[in-house]
C-alpha cells in the first residue's frame, strides 16, 4: 500500500517569479489548501489540464515534511513548483469507520480575498 502525504505548502523556486506564472498556474495554486492529499493535488493539477508529475526529492521520515518537484506543463511549456508534503500515519480502521471518515475538504474562501490570487 502507498504511503499517504498531505500538503504543508506550495513554494515557487529561487529563480521564478510569482508575477511570471501562467494564469492556469496561478488558480491551481489558488485551489490548494494544507491537508489537501497527494491524490488530490494530482487529480487538481489535471483538472486545470496542467499535466502534473510529482517527483520526491528524497525519504522523508514518518510525520515530517518531505520536498517533492511538482512539474507541471502549460501551453508546451513547463513550470517547476515545490511541494512540501507531510507523510501521515496508516491508521487501521473498520470499514464502518472508513466509509464515515471525511475527506479533506478546501476551506470557504472569503470573497474579498479573490483579488490575492
Amino acid at each position: 500500500m502507498p504511503d499517504t502525504f498531505e500538503l504543508v505548502a506550495l513554494a515557487l523556486p529561487t529563480n521564478l517569479a510569482p508575477e511570471a506564472l501562467p494564469a492556469a498556474v496561478k488558480r491551481l495554486v489558488a485551489d490548494c489548501w494544507p491537508g489537501m492529499s497527494r491524490a488530490q493535488l494530482v487529480a487538481r493539477a489535471r483538472r486545470h489540464a496542467l499535466h502534473p508529475s510529482l517527483r520526491a526529492h528524497g525519504a522523508s521520515a514518518l510525520g515530517e515534511a518531505g520536498h517533492f518537484s511538482l512539474i507541471l506543463s502549460v501551453d508546451g511549456a513547463t513550470v517547476q513548483l515545490i511541494a512540501h508534503l507531510r507523510r501521515v500515519a496508516k491508521r487501521r480502521v473498520s470499514a464502518r469507520a472508513a466509509r464515515a471518515s471525511k475527506v479533506s475538504r478546501p476551506p470557504l474562501r472569503d470573497p474579498r480575498q479573490a483579488s490575492l490570487f
